[in-house]
């Protein structure tokens, strides 16, 4: 209709000037990895090459077990052809290591993984808040922002291999007023939750890791919340770090699970957004849901006071859709059994 047209005639215009509309995480560098080599030989770059890129297929499969499957281990094969640019860095200390920078082609990248039946996790990841609390022999602490121990160092590591926006507590006056090392270390999941309201994540990793007496080994129990369904679990190392990095490690693969898409040859589905009141409101809207990875297309199909109804040409299960959708804050769900009924949080 002609209030339709207008919206999307103006809309080239205001889109332009407006930033992305805040939602769930964009990971950035997805189809990067950097890696050790020996020398710039032609026989150790392309092994080098490989390990980038089994690298970039976990973090965009969310899943190191598809990798090793056939399917993985396929595209591994021709590492070359998805190669877009790549660079040597030369040490800058000494004791570094030669390394390798390659940038993949994430398109192509993207439409082969998939192709191959293997699950895609695109940019939108869930912020995950961390509490750790460690007894190390007696010496029992909370693990904060300004840790500087193995376990801080062997995190962030992870998370950067892995795509998984990460957040460490403060555990300054107002988390201290909040929470304890007793509150964490006995999976007070209500006290976790409420203390963790001001860092606004969408899951929780809680982790209580303890330190043999005997031995010197160490184990972990695991509580993933906010996820919808929360999940439990223990690992052991004889590492701090590792601990600490297998403990993440396995959050990303449960958390892939639930967002990874899988192909499903495409469908449509009718979505009503309500709230919207002017052009600042439906660019908002409209930019936020094509930024998403399973939205090929998005059409208008109905303009009426304060709501539009749009057509989105999916890529993925519908249900991807809305998992992605439910890490966002600005699209809240309206009950309706008829169709996606949502509601505008500007």
């Amino acid at each position: 209709n002609t209030i339709s047209c207008r919206l999307q005639m103006l809309l080239v215009i205001v889109v332009l000037l407006l930033p992305a509309v805040g939602n769930a995480t964009r990971v950035d560098r997805l189809f990067q990895a950097e890696v050790t080599v020996g020398d710039r030989a032609n026989a150790t770059r392309d092994a080098a090459l490989r390990r980038a890129l089994h690298e970039v297929l976990v973090r965009v499969t969310g899943s190191e077990s598809s990798v090793s499957g056939q399917a993985g281990q396929a595209l591994l094969r021709k590492p070359q052809q998805f190669v877009e640019q790549f660079r040597y860095r030369e040490a800058e200390h000494e004791g570094e290591s030669l390394m390798l920078w390659v940038q993949f082609d994430g398109v192509a990248l993207e439409r082969d993984v998939r192709r191959s039946g293997l699950p895609f996790w695109g940019q939108e990841r869930p912020d995950i808040l961390v509490w750790l609390a460690l007894d190390d022999r007696g010496r029992r602490y909370l693990v904060s922002e300004h840790s500087t121990g193995p376990e801080v160092q062997a995190l962030r590591l992870t998370a950067r291999a892995r795509g998984l926006p990460i957040t460490l507590p403060l555990l300054d006056l107002v988390d201290q007023s909040a929470i304890s090392f007793a509150d964490v270390w006995g999976g007070f999941e209500t006290t976790i939750v409420v203390a963790s309201e001001r860092y606004r994540p969408q899951v929780i990793l809680a982790g209580r890791l303890e330190r043999s007496t005997a031995g010197g080994d160490w184990r972990a129990e695991w509580s993933l919340l906010k996820t919808g369904a929360g999940r439990q679990w223990t690992s052991h190392a004889r590492d701090l770090g590792i601990l600490a990095a297998d403990g993440l490690a396995a959050a990303g693969e449960e958390l892939a699970v639930r967002y990874a898409l899988r192909h499903s040859g495409g469908s449509t589905r009718i979505m009503l957004v309500e709230g919207i009141y002017d052009l600042n409101d439906y660019a908002q809207v409209q930019t936020y849901l094509k930024s998403l990875t399973p939205v090929d297309e998005l059409q208008v199909v109905r303009v009426a006071e304060g709501s539009i109804e749009f057509a989105l040409q999916l890529n993925a299960d519908e249900r991807n859709l809305q998992q992605l959708i439910s890490l966002g804050r600005r699209l809240e769900v309206v009950d309706d059994p008829s169709l996606w009924h949502f509601q505008y949080r500007p």
